[in-house]
């Protein structure tokens, strides 16, 4: 028995070097590594995401889900745990697969398996330009 185990360590181990992949999970869950200039939030996505594709539903007249009315809001906002996954944050920096704002762009489940009650927007998808504006600001930093 002693040595089948030898010789199968042998054979694993005598090719040369063994090469390991890891699956770094889906594409739409990835930091682009390339994405080195933060994006912000009072910058350019309060306009170009927030103010055109969310406070007609988020706001002062009803916060329960988040008042994305201006820049300071959505940051207190997003900076809260999720209300339909309290494990997470609404917004989790550098972290797609833990910020339910990204898990719900995407129409994804939580990591745990946590639904999170419906897509955003509720129209359908945002276009890519602005997927990508958000995932770049939640990859640099979420500020």
């Amino acid at each position: 028995m002693r040595s089948t185990i030898v010789g199968a360590f042998l054979v694993l181990t005598g090719c040369g070097q063994m090469m390991i992949t890891v699956d770094a999970g889906p594409p739409e869950l990835i930091c682009d590594p390339a994405v080195t200039t933060p994006v912000t939030l009072s910058a350019t996505v309060q306009a170009q995401i927030f103010d055109k594709q969310c406070k007609s539903c988020h706001n002062a007249f009803d916060a329960s889900n988040g008042d994305y009315s201006d820049a300071a809001r959505t940051a207190a906002a997003v900076a809260k745990a999720s209300k339909v996954a309290p494990a997470l944050k609404v917004l989790e920096p550098n972290n797609l697969g833990r910020s339910v704002l990204w898990l719900k762009l995407n129409n994804r489940k939580g990591p745990a398996g946590e639904v999170l009650s419906g897509v955003m927007p509720p129209g359908g998808a945002l276009p890519a330009d602005q997927q990508k504006l958000v995932k770049d600001w939640i990859c640099t930093g979420g500020t």
